[in-house]
């Protein structure tokens, strides 16, 4: 075991997060613009000669176990260690979904300590899209239940309150949208009638075009949209502003479309939308994810979730 590793795993949760902030704080300013008064932007970009591969992982709410797989497959951690692999979360990894475990927040715990241990060991290969559960929000509520808050809570309960203000720390420095030159993501969906550059980067400027980020859905009954909506049209502009071939995919989470595709984790094209992917990563039955290389064309990967079980160890690494 290196060092380096040693290092890392000897430091605390509290040392951990801080060091996950300073690394989304100090990003090169190339590939994540600040804003005017000199502060990380809300795009992260990727510089043009960088040819890794790169894997997207759709929301996954507290499965870990579907992260460890994806982890896991295709030697996907050894890429990590070799510089060859970069990782792109969509969001909302946190908050179980299943019906029952809407109030359960142990997960989410354990789901933001594995994050950290990822970023930390891997500074430079992990990229993390905010979504609207990445928010201690009292508004974020489903079911009637404040997920925010019981979120917020249990993160109190197991490190303090200190750690608990530090996580929103981290939530509100994190980036909402990505420009690859092969593909363009977002958690949510695009602002209607699209942005700039310019309004992405200074995105905590425009709190409605935050909001739409990291909340709309597509709209599904081919009407006008609501303000809550975006349309195929919103996916052309956006690509217009952002001066981006037409052909370029964009990758999209935070609404599964169930009641569309059955069982499915990837809809790809939906209601009459091109180059258009929506990836869900919290199914218990299926870890899929979407693989990035030399192009625009893309494959839709899938876990092996039924692998003998064994120790999961990221220190290895």
């Amino acid at each position: 075991m290196t060092n380096k590793v040693l290092q890392i795993r000897n430091r605390s949760p509290l040392e951990r997060l801080e060091f996950a902030i300073e690394v989304l704080h100090t990003r090169d300013p190339s590939i994540r613009p600040l804003t005017p008064n000199k502060k990380p932007g809300g795009l992260f970009q990727f510089s043009e000669d960088d040819k890794r591969e790169v894997i997207l992982i759709g929301d996954l709410h507290a499965n870990k176990k579907n992260l460890k797989a994806i982890l896991q497959d295709e030697k996907n951690l050894r890429k990590l260690h070799n510089n060859e692999l970069v990782i792109l979360f969509l969001g909302d990894a946190f908050h179980d979904e299943r019906v029952g475990h809407l109030s359960e927040m142990e997960s989410s715990v354990e789901m933001l300590y594995l994050l950290l241990r990822l970023f930390n060991q891997f500074p430079d290969n992990i990229i993390y899209i905010q979504g609207n559960h990445d928010s201690f929000d009292p508004r974020l509520v489903k079911n009637r239940l404040q997920q925010g808050l019981l979120f917020q809570q249990a993160v109190i309960e197991a490190q303090g309150e200190i750690f608990a203000e530090k996580v929103e720390e981290f939530f509100d420095a994190l980036p909402v949208f990505v420009i690859h030159p092969h593909f363009l993501a977002v958690h949510a969906g695009p602002i209607r009638n699209g942005a700039t550059k310019d309004e992405l980067i200074n995105i905590r400027n425009y709190v409605d075009f935050h909001w739409q980020l990291t909340w709309n859905r597509i709209n599904e009954t081919n009407s006008t949209p609501s303000k809550k909506e975006y349309s195929p049209d919103d996916l052309e502009i956006l690509r217009y502003l952002l001066k981006q071939p037409p052909e370029i995919p964009i990758i999209v989470g935070h609404n599964p479309m169930w009641k569309w595709g059955g069982n499915a984790s990837v809809w790809i094209n939906p209601l009459t939308s091109k180059n258009h992917v929506i990836l869900y990563g919290s199914k218990e039955d299926k870890a899929v994810y979407i693989s990035f290389t030399d192009s625009m064309e893309y494959k839709v990967k899938e876990a092996n979730l039924k692998l003998k079980k064994r120790r999961f160890v990221m220190d290895n690494y």
